[in-house]
């Protein structure tokens, strides 16, 4: 199994979901950039990008307009060091989760 794959179980993430993840690692950008670099409409990256950030593999930072007021959104991708360090954790706490469930699964199927 590959990074992309591991993307696509875990986050069911694909190909566009991924190009903007790499996209972001190069710094923090407005939906608006990141529409004209991908050649995608805005729905399409707002979409992807609440996907991410409910995901946690891209966070959303409110900045606000100083001379006009408002405010907009800035969207930054979480390190891969950091993404990997997190990963780990679950699959270890996924394993130590499964290891005990199954401790009894005699008893169960014979029940």
């Amino acid at each position: 199994m590959d990074c992309e794959n591991v993307f696509k179980c875990l986050f069911n993430a694909g190909k566009r979901e991924i190009e903007i993840y790499k996209l972001l690692l190069r710094g923090s950008k407005r939906v608006d950039e990141i529409c004209q670099i991908v050649g995608k409409d805005r729905s399409t990256v707002q979409r992807i990008l609440n996907k991410l950030v409910k995901c946690k593999i891209v966070r959303r930072e409110k900045r606000i307009i100083k001379n006009g007021g408002g405010y907009y959104f800035v969207y930054k991708a979480v390190s891969p060091d950091k993404l990997r360090r997190w990963l780990e954790k679950c699959i270890e706490d996924w394993q130590k989760e499964m290891k005990e469930a199954i401790k009894n699964i005699e008893e169960f199927m014979l029940s």
